[in-house]
């Protein structure tokens, strides 16, 4: 299976840096395809820009600056998001990247005013992610992060797509074995995936 790893956390020595090398070794070492696209090395601009919001629904003039990242998506079976929740959401350049990437003819299709999947190519959902706050208070705020990641995203997908989220709370107050036993966890998920 060709999987897209979507990666985004600036720090080379943080949690999330472990993660996505333990993400991408895994699905590697489990025989998959994978390309990697680690946004912030990769210098992904997130802005969506005046000009890109007046060409959005021109296809397929509004992939003219994306088309790599178009391509990319379009060409693999599943795809695996790593990154850390701030704020209660993805980070910017994250954000930014559905922004920009999923356009109309892409993540969905309009036909007679009826909206289909545009990403029927991917069979497989998973997201990789830690968070700062306790589970409780992320779901009291409505884990929009979670809900993006489960249920937005479901929505551009193959209508059988299989969904996974893999999510550490609390990561500022957990032990090292804690952190450590999630890493595994992860990993023996990527084995599997």
């Amino acid at each position: 299976m060709k999987v897209h790893v979507i990666y985004a956390h600036p720090q080379p020595d943080s949690l999330n840096a472990t993660l996505h090398r333990t993400v991408v070794q895994a699905l590697t070492e489990a025989g998959h395809q994978v390309d990697d696209l680690d946004l912030y090395a990769e210098g992904f601009d997130p802005v969506l820009t005046r000009a890109d919001r007046d060409i959005y629904h021109d296809v397929p003039a509004n992939r003219a600056r994306v088309d790599g990242y178009v391509q990319r998506l379009q060409a693999c079976d599943a795809v695996v998001l790593c990154h850390p929740v701030w704020n209660f959401g993805w980070p910017a350049i994250l954000k930014g990247y559905f922004d920009k990437v999923f356009l109309p003819d892409v993540s969905f299709r309009m036909h007679d005013g009826q909206v289909s999947p545009g990403l029927q190519n991917i069979r497989k959902l998973a997201t990789v992610t830690t968070y700062g706050s306790k589970r409780w208070r992320a779901w009291f705020l409505g884990d929009a992060p979670r809900r993006n990641a489960t249920r937005f995203l479901r929505v551009c997908c193959n209508p059988m797509v299989k969904v996974s989220y893999h999510a550490l709370y609390d990561m500022n107050n957990v032990s090292r074995a804690e952190t450590d036993a999630y890493v595994a966890r992860v990993r023996a998920a990527m084995l599997k995936f």
